[in-house]
């Protein structure tokens, strides 16, 4: 719907988004009309609608895979409004494949479960714990480092897998200048996570590289055991 107000004080109180939602439920609001309600207020010169439609205009796709530090330079939006649009886009996936019902059964499968989480500036390691069927039971980000170099004691990668009680772990990260070759801080790295693993009876899945390149998995390349 289509708005020949100015500014949403104008519309009268019941054609207003949340009274819309409170009174018809969510299924009557448009794109446009629902991110306003996550929004809340617009900004500085433009109220929330406008703000609501003019990011829609960059269609989701591009609002999914836009780095959070360009999202925040549209027109409007700000640290907490980027925010709200990667929360949102973020649970709407969650909720389209909830934890457990996805599997990984191969590097592939890994790449296009994870390369959301890489920023394209930073090194940064991602753990992926899975059942015994290989279906994903958590995903967490355990540390983020530098232009060319991320590091983690084995020991925050495993804690996660005892509590949850899992059967492997399967370790990403990325080089963010584009080589996915793995450094020997990358092979001493792998080696001491396998070595961790075995002691405490999981498997090491795999280890891969993420690049703007594409990956490399260290199971594939036979650097895994």
């Amino acid at each position: 719907m289509r708005y020949r107000y100015r500014s949403i004080k104008e519309i009268p109180q019941e054609y207003r988004p949340r009274e819309k939602l409170r009174k018809h439920g969510a299924q009557s609001l448009s794109d446009e009309e629902l991110l306003a309600v996550i929004f809340g207020a617009g900004s500085q010169g433009m109220d929330v609608l406008t703000l609501a439609r003019n990011v829609l205009k960059q269609g989701w796709k591009r609002l999914e895979e836009v780095e959070f530090s360009e999202l925040t330079k549209l027109k409007g939006l700000g640290l907490v409004k980027a925010a709200q649009i990667k929360a949102l886009i973020e649970l709407s996936k969650r909720i389209r494949e909830p934890m457990g019902s996805v599997q990984v059964l191969s590097p592939e499968d890994a790449y296009r479960l994870l390369r959301g989480y890489f920023d394209n500036r930073k090194e940064v390691l991602v753990a992926l714990y899975l059942d015994v069927s290989h279906r994903v039971r958590h995903i967490e980000t355990v540390a983020i480092g530098s232009v060319n170099r991320v590091y983690a004691d084995p020991k925050e990668i495993l804690r996660p897998a005892v509590e949850l009680s899992a059967y492997g772990i399967l370790v990403a990260h990325n080089h963010p200048q584009g080589n996915p070759e793995p450094s020997k801080e990358d092979l001493l790295f792998t080696e001491r996570v396998s070595k961790a693993c075995e002691i405490l009876g999981f498997e090491l899945v795999d280890h891969i590289i993420f690049s703007p390149e594409g990956y490399l998995s260290f199971r594939e390349k036979g650097l895994l055991d």
